[in-house]
């Protein structure tokens, strides 16, 4: 009896985070209420509030939700190890970060509430905003041998920003951006940073 209330508990929880997702995906975090989201799960608005006392509660779940699958974008497209060919790796991830533009739309919705909201709200997104910027900077480590600390913390920002840019241009417009062009003009830079690296070295 005692797992089958947990397994509902998590369930209700997961169903009312994939909803709230949906929904701010498409309309945005301030026009998305409580109302909109208890409706949607298809439960009262007493079932949410035991859940989620208020919606930045609800909404720090979704932050961290959503930099969580973008980790696991960026690690899954850029392995520890690998010998293939990095323009196509960086292509992909691109792509993968880039494309589903529900989380693209996610993005933008959440820095806004980031850069609008109250300050807890901006603190805790800038906390993970900085995980996520020195994640790309070990992934970029591991795939082109730069070592330096100063090089990856601005590569990390560099990239960090191309990405947010991309993002930006591609939820304007989807042909606005040649990945295989990008990917490679990013992979010439970052074998210039290993390169120069290992000249320092020598």
């Amino acid at each position: 009896m005692k797992d089958s209330t947990v397994t509902k508990k998590v369930s209700t929880r997961e169903k009312i985070l994939a909803v709230t997702r949906d929904l701010i995906a498409e309309r945005g975090v301030k026009q998305t209420t409580l109302a909109d989201i208890s409706h949607a799960a298809h439960i009262s608005q007493g079932t949410l509030f035991y859940y989620y006392k208020s919606k930045d509660d609800l909404i720090y779940d979704i932050l961290e939700q959503h930099f969580s699958q973008l980790t696991d974008s960026i690690i899954a497209g850029i392995p520890r190890h690998t010998n293939g060919d990095k323009v196509k790796l960086l292509q992909r991830t691109l792509e993968k970060l880039i494309k589903d533009q529900d989380t693209s739309r996610m993005n933008i919705y959440l820095f806004q509430e980031a850069i609008l909201s109250n300050e807890e709200m901006r603190d805790r997104f800038l906390v993970k905003y900085q995980t996520w910027r020195e994640i790309i900077a070990r992934q970029i480590s591991r795939l082109f041998g730069i070592s330096d600390p100063d090089s990856l913390t601005g590569l990390g920002g560099l990239i960090l920003a191309i990405i947010d840019g991309l993002t930006i241009q591609y939820l304007l417009d989807q042909n606005s951006i040649d990945f295989a062009k990008v990917a490679k003009v990013l992979a010439e830079m970052l074998a210039g940073v290993s390169a120069g690296e290992q000249e320092v070295d020598h």
